[in-house]
């Protein structure tokens, strides 16, 4: 629920590091969907080339506009230090010299059809490709390429050869030990390797109008990811951590059309994901000497994923206005599966079937309506649908357990959930300076396979709006939910190891959730602006003994803008979050019989300057400064003295400057300077050489930690 490490940094940290580097960095982010789903996206890049000068462009897109038009950029960046997590979705790990180029360029015919092409950071490994065309109100088609690559581990080190392949061996004179300190080959085994990722996306697609009414369109998207991920294979009671290949690839087609008249609107979809991966398990030798000599793991499988949507408005009237969706998919996985065990001394059992044969039938869908009761009063009104259905069959079998023993058999358990709730929003405008806002909203969620059958959640709201007067505008919002179980807590009879009874995931408890938020903003005056936020969140899980207890958050922020002259803007801001929360356990498997208390604290600031024609016409410069810390504290509260964990830390500081000269009207010159300081403490990392813990063999991995300079210069041409 909450980051317990601090070098993962919150919300507000990232925030803050995106607005330091806000001059000539631009950041896009796509979290990967299911680790292995049949659906990807990109995780992205920062952009660290010189962006051009549009300030006076003229409008390519306005009537009676033809020609082409657009800029050239090239030129050259240099880092001062080597560091992967630096370089993460940048392409800068490397010390040395970089090509800093790209292309922005559009054509306009006079019988209005056009094209258009962007390519940036063509130097560096964050290059993208974008090319788009057509007539418009007739069709139009694009192509785009984008590869963005990713941080993996700082400094790792392993005794494990064939890295980059899916069978990792031991040297040929490694000696087998019961601990990792007993390995008497282990120091000299251990080699440097690189562990990175990449992913690299290729887009096409095309629509086409038929007059006002019709439109159609076909996508197709092709993700390819490349590189490692750490994961552990273990025997019995050691471990090791692993260098594993990954080498994926996720095609992705979505075909549509949609009709529209005055009224109404209605659209059609198709949707298929197709995931492969080619690096479907890893086998690795044992450096201990207890379990099997070899032990084998399946990676994500192949699957499928199908979905056809059906959508569309109605507009009866003009206080009325109406929409819907529904969505009916099947996911689908019937890669072979491996064998039960590799290690030849096991009696291998059987397996009832050859794969899993999975299927699962989804189905969502909403529907929405607005009504202006009056001039002052609006009520929305929504009710939405989720079924998960799982229709993989049921059977029994047979453990094998970290190819080392036969263990008792098992019965897979398909997980389903059906999800029924509906939301109403009621808007009304007491007086031209205050707004009222209220809502409620009720959820039901039957599942299958689970501790709980049954939860049903129900949350309330209100919120007031004043603007008491043209320079002040304040908002307060106040939230209340409880979710509540319609049946006891039961744990689940056929779980291995078995869970305490006691035990609530937190996810599944009862809870009681209050929430405040609270915004103001102030024109001091036509130049000057202030803004004061703060945020309340308070989780109670009262009914839980063991497990998560409460949660609290905390944040405020406080911003500043202001233009003292016109070619002069600052802008400020802080901001503070405290997230704690309370988590009992029992080493007894009974009553709580200890309980661990985590506070994270995280400060972010930043401070922009931007100054246009300094000391003389055509010469712009500015400045970033950010500032990030972030602290994680865990304190154990048990019957005896325990000794204390230590602080979980991160620090940056970064600063980044600007200087542009327009020449001409075509022609600028750019500098750019950036400095990032970058401190972190991870007591899982720090200190952790491979044989520091007896029964786990790690990477050894560090915390990162830099100072690394970026400067670069460039020229744009604009034609």
């Amino acid at each position: 629920m909450n980051n317990h490490t601090a070098h993962l940094m919150p919300k507000r940290l990232s925030l803050a590091i995106a607005l330091a580097l806000t001059a000539s960095l631009s950041v896009h982010a796509e979290q990967d969907q299911d680790n292995g789903a049949a659906s990807a996206a990109p995780a992205a890049p920062f952009s660290y080339w010189p962006q051009a000068d549009t300030e006076r462009w003229e409008c390519s897109q306005c009537p009676d506009v033809s020609g082409t038009e657009g800029d050239v950029t090239v030129g050259v960046g240099y880092v001062s230090e080597e560091s992967a997590f630096f370089g993460r979705y940048t392409g800068l790990d490397d010390d040395g010299l970089y090509f800093l180029g790209g292309v922005r360029a559009s054509y306009s015919s006079e019988d209005e059809k056009y094209l258009d092409l962007e390519a940036s950071n063509l130097g560096l490994d964050t290059r993208s490709l974008a090319l788009r065309g057509g007539e418009r109100g007739r069709y139009r088609a694009r192509l785009n390429y984008d590869q963005i690559p990713g941080f993996v581990a700082e400094n790792p080190r392993t005794v494990f050869r064939g890295v980059g392949s899916t069978q990792l061996t031991l040297p040929a004179d490694w000696e087998r030990a019961n601990t990792t300190g007993d390995m008497g080959r282990l120091n000299d085994s251990l080699t440097d390797i690189r562990l990175d990722s990449r992913r690299d996306t290729l887009g096409v697609g095309v629509e086409f109008w038929r007059g006002r009414a019709w439109d159609y369109g076909i996508d197709y998207r092709r993700t390819e990811q490349d590189g490692f991920k750490i994961q552990g294979g273990s025997f019995l009671t050691t471990a090791s951590l692993l260098p594993v290949k990954v080498d994926r690839v996720t095609d992705q087609i979505e075909a549509r059309i949609a009709y529209r008249e005055q009224n109404w609107h209605a659209a059609a979809s198709y949707h298929v994901s197709l995931f492969n991966n080619r690096a479907d398990s890893v086998t690795w030798d044992n450096p201990f000497s207890l379990g099997g000599e070899q032990g084998r793991m399946a990676q994500e499988p192949d699957n499928r994923f199908h979905q056809v949507t059906l959508s569309g408005g109605w507009r009866p009237t003009s206080r009325l206005n109406t929409s819907g969706r529904l969505a009916m998919g099947r996911m689908e996985q019937d890669d072979t599966f491996l064998a039960p065990t590799i290690n030849p001394n096991l009696d291998a059992p059987g397996l009832p079937r050859s794969d899993l044969d999975g299927r699962v039938n989804t189905l969502t869908g909403n529907v929405r309506a607005v009504y202006a009761a009056g001039s002052r009063l609006t009520v929305t009104g929504e009710g939405f649908y989720d079924d998960r259905d799982n229709r993989t069959a049921r059977d029994e079998f047979v453990q094998v357990g970290t190819d080392t023993f036969v263990g008792p058999a098992r019965i897979n358990r398909p997980y389903s959930f059906e999800r029924l709730g509906g939301r109403l929003i009621a808007d009304f405008r007491a007086s031209d300076k205050v707004r009222l806002s209220a809502g409620g909203r009720a959820e039901q969620v039957e599942r299958t396979f689970q501790e709980v059958d049954k939860t049903e959640t129900t949350a309330g709201w209100g919120e007031i709006r004043s603007t008491p007067t043209d320079r002040v505008d304040m908002t307060l919002r106040l939230t209340r939910e409880q979710r509540r179980l319609d049946d006891d807590y039961s744990a689940l009879p056929d779980v291995i190891p078995e869970e305490n009874p006691l035990l609530r995931k937190y996810h599944l408890a009862s809870r009681d959730r209050d929430q405040v938020r609270a915004d103001l903003s102030y024109m001091v005056s036509d130049r000057v602006s202030l803004g004061l936020s703060g945020d309340y969140a308070k989780d109670d899980y009262d009914r839980s003994r063991v497990g998560l207890i409460d949660a609290r958050d905390v944040a405020y922020t406080l911003d500043i803008s202001a233009a003292p002259r016109d070619d002069l803007t600052v802008s400020a801001f802080y901001g503070r979050e405290r997230i704690e929360s309370t988590l009992a356990s029992s080493a007894a498997f009974g009553f709580p019989d200890w309980t661990a208390d985590q506070r994270d604290t995280i400060d972010s600031f930043g401070l922009t300057l931007e100054a246009r024609d300094v000391g003389r016409d055509g010469f712009d410069a500015g400045i970033d400064y950010g500032y990030s810390s972030g602290k994680g504290r865990i304190t154990m509260r048990t019957g005896a003295p325990v000794a204390a964990l230590p602080d979980l830390e991160s620090r940056l500081n970064t600063v980044k400057l600007y200087g542009r000269y327009r020449v001409n009207d075509r022609l600028s010159v750019r500098v750019d300077y950036l400095y990032e300081r970058y401190r972190s403490k991870d007591f899982t990392l720090d200190n952790v050489a491979p044989d520091t813990i007896p029964s786990v063999l790690t990477l050894g991995e560090e915390s990162p930690n830099y100072s690394a300079h970026f400067i670069g210069t460039s020229l744009n041409y604009r034609f």
